[in-house]
């Protein structure tokens, strides 16, 4: 089984984007704070956490208020789902590139955009966020900005403020829709005045404040895809040690893993520390090794 992992730095090199590539976390903060919303509100000492120390500390020095988090989880929804990819984009390409072998394969990613799901559709197939063989198995193990919780009919839960750790609300209906005017549309109704889309806090811990379940099945499903793979390629992802979620089934698999990486330097440190052999290194932006992975994983496949 082959399982591709996916991280920010995957979108930031894919090429075709409009209006532009999402960036990388340590440039999140500061196009939050141009949309003139929450982030831009935010105290002086504050913002300079973000700037100074990185978007996670910036989260974690924010108060602990429902009232604080939600309308920011949403203006972090509504910005990363507006990124459209176009036909040269990355992802697209390598798509395209394996569309008879998707179905072999576990995409699994970090980030909250979806350039990925537009990639797999228009390459003709339908995306599968549970894995359960309906279609290019998808896994986002940090929640999506387009997993949207609907409310029963005739409920309202309007003017809840929750102070503290822990989830908000549990055990409701997930929707994942498929564009950036779905999720402005939801984030914008009254109704969900005290919901935000299914995403973990972008801080240590990776806390999820709706649906807390459902991002745990599907970290499970990424365990457990990682521990069935023999290839695993990581794209683009950051090497964050307190993401054990992440991290730990990587550290503990026998499989050959492919780091694809212009700056791998701590991704390479964290293989070394925990002795992996079985480790290659494509030194180069995703955008520019697409030919050579869709040709590994090809030839895996057929030796399998």
């Amino acid at each position: 089984m082959v399982t591709i992992l996916f991280g920010a730095g995957a979108s930031f090199g894919s090429g075709g984007c409009s209006p532009y590539a999402p960036p990388l976390g340590n440039d999140l903060f500061f196009k939050l704070n141009e949309q003139g919303g929450n982030f831009s509100k935010l105290n002086a000492d504050i913002k300079a956490k973000f700037i100074e120390h990185g978007f996670e500390a910036g989260m974690a020095s924010i108060e602990d208020d429902s009232r604080n988090i939600t309308p920011m989880q949403k203006e972090m929804a509504c910005y990363l789902s507006k990124f459209l990819i176009k036909n040269d984009n990355a992802y697209a390409r390598l798509f395209n590139k394996l569309r008879t072998e998707l179905s072999e394969i576990t995409i699994a990613t970090l980030n909250y955009d979806l350039l990925i799901e537009q990639a797999i559709t228009i390459n003709g197939h339908n995306v599968d966020y549970n894995a359960d063989g309906k279609g290019v198995s998808l896994l986002k193990p940090h929640g999506s900005s387009n997993f949207l919780p609907q409310l029963p009919p005739g409920w309202n839960i309007s003017g809840n403020v929750i102070i503290g750790g822990g989830t908000y609300f549990e055990g409701l209906d997930t929707k994942a829709v498929g564009s950036h005017d779905e999720v402005k549309k939801w984030c914008k109704n009254s109704r969900n005045s005290d919901l935000s889309p299914v995403l973990a806090l972008y801080q240590k811990g990776k806390r999820i404040v709706i649906n807390n379940e459902l991002i745990n099945n599907i970290q499970r499903k990424y365990v457990d895809a990682i521990s069935q793979s023999n290839l695993i390629f990581v794209v683009g992802v950051k090497y964050v040690e307190h993401d054990n979620h992440i991290w730990d089934s990587l550290s503990s698999s026998n499989a050959k893993i492919v780091i694809v990486d212009p700056y791998p330097d701590d991704t390479v440190r964290w293989a070394d520390t925990h002795s992996l052999q079985n480790v290659e290194v494509m030194k180069s932006g995703f955008e520019s090794v697409v030919l050579q992975m869709a040709r590994m994983i090809k030839k895996h496949i057929r030796n399998l």
